[in-house]
């Protein structure tokens, strides 16, 4: 039978026992499908009333943890069985999102209940750049990730690839060269791919750019763009020191580059502070609410110099007109109310707790990463190719992205990313990083000829 640890618990009895259920659930005390002990009996055992139980069993169904049947009883529910519709689909692991099923049980009854500006002005057309309280709202949120940043120099996007795709078409025209870490966001290449560019790859190491490469990719192609994540880098988790960024920032003066700044993961890496804030002048910042909140919700932004902002203006009015006035009301209201920084400080919790138990089993392998990293990289055995252990863990239920997705060289390295993030559980998480532990034990099947 199970009993919720109460000793050290604060606030109403009902509230501390849903909270116990939940962690139970989180550390795997209690999985799928498990029937929680009737109301009755489970109040006699810990001394309160079935109302005070009949409360408890509510708030847990509130926040998504439990299913309850007339003539059954209550059971945990499947979180797992939800993402897995069929014992042999796989666990996803490309992509990064991490979703916060009970702030979303909170959210949902309501969602549209709470508005800051009145429907009228949130269903119509707003300026291109997205109006004033929503982006003042944008302000507030990059001021908690270490960014200063005047509302009137934010541009709302549809999330960090329109940002990105804005950019790049204010800032290039077809031919011209854009610098890239030589492991960079997939995402990134298309945009350059998509736009006619050419692709110059500035060489890394454990903390991202290496200077002197930037530097000589500078001297021999006078490009006049680079494009980078200085912190939490995809798909390495890289993260520049101080040092670092001091020295990527010189560069940048010295060679009079404009620096696009992706820090999508930036929320997870709050001891550290965005490039844009040594050198704003030369920074064009993007970033979006898809990982630090919901991918759903498509709402990014850029933040750029007034002599950069007004082409970056024209590439979201030509591309699309104008964000969704929706999304950047909900998140205007989530920052107020406290929703939003709620939903980050768990994300940056759960990533470390995931991180903490790779690294328990992934040890003795070679891997790149970072303590509150969405993702790793994870170096292979010298038998494998990248895409012949992507194929060989998807026919096992696991899927990665092969390095070859992030290259922008032509030898990719011998290494997958691993996202922590799309199993809803940590028991669910633990299950996917034994697929892929085993799997580094094992040996690529050769192709049969035909």
């Amino acid at each position: 039978m199970w009993l919720p640890k109460l000793e050290t618990r604060r606030g109403p009895v009902y509230r501390a026992i849903a909270d116990a259920l939940d962690e139970d659930v989180q550390n795997g005390a209690l999985r799928a499908g498990m029937r929680l002990p009737p109301h009755r009996d489970l109040a006699d055992h810990l001394g309160v009333t079935v109302t005070t139980i009949t409360r408890a069993y509510a708030e847990a169904a509130r926040r998504g943890l439990t299913s309850g049947y007339v003539g059954r009883g209550t059971f945990i529910r499947g979180n797992e069985a939800e993402e897995r519709t069929s014992e042999n689909a796989p666990f996803d692991l490309s992509i990064n999102i991490l979703m916060p099923d009970k702030e979303v049980a909170n959210l949902q009854p309501r969602l549209f209940q709470r508005r800051v500006l009145p429907w009228t002005q949130i269903l119509g057309y707003v300026p291109a750049k997205g109006h004033l309280r929503h982006r003042q709202a944008m302000a507030a949120w990059l001021a908690r990730g270490g960014l200063t940043v005047d509302p009137d120099l934010i541009v709302l996007t549809a999330g960090a690839q329109h940002a990105l795709s804005s950019a790049v078409s204010a800032l290039l025209k077809p031919n011209d060269t854009l610098l890239m870490e030589e492991l960079t966001y997939s995402g990134a290449r298309a945009v350059a791919q998509q736009q006619h560019l050419k692709i110059r790859a500035v060489a890394m190491d454990a903390e991202g750019l290496r200077p002197d490469a930037l530097e000589t990719a500078c001297r021999a192609t006078r490009a006049r763009v680079l494009y980078c994540m200085p912190r939490l880098q995809n798909p390495t988790s890289a993260v520049m020191s101080e040092r670092r960024r001091r020295q990527i920032a010189a560069l940048a003066e010295k060679y009079r580059l404009t620096v696009i700044e992706d820090d999508v993961y930036g929320f997870l890496s709050p001891e550290s502070t965005p490039l844009a804030a040594l050198i704003p002048h030369r920074t064009v910042y993007m970033t979006s609410l898809s990982k630090s909140l919901f991918p759903g919700m498509r709402l990014g932004c850029v933040a750029a110099p007034p002599e950069t902002l007004e082409a970056i203006i024209g590439s979201v009015w030509a591309s699309m007109i104008m964000a969704s006035p929706i999304g950047a009301d909900l998140l205007s209201g989530w920052i107020e109310d406290g929703t939003a920084a709620r939903i980050a400080d768990w994300k940056r919790h759960e990533f470390t707790a995931r991180q903490a138990m790779a690294r328990r089993l992934f040890e003795g392998e070679r891997m790149q990463t970072h303590s509150s990293s969405p993702h790793l990289w994870l170096q292979l055995p010298g038998r494998w190719s990248s895409e012949s252990f992507a194929a060989h863990v998807r026919s096992r239920g696991v899927i990665l992205n092969a390095s070859t997705q992030f290259a922008v060289t032509d030898q990719p390295a011998r290494a997958v990313r691993v996202c922590l993030g799309p199993p809803r559980t940590r028991p669910g998480m633990e299950q996917a990083f034994t697929i892929i532990k085993q799997s580094l034990a094992g040996q690529p099947v050769a192709a049969r000829a035909v």
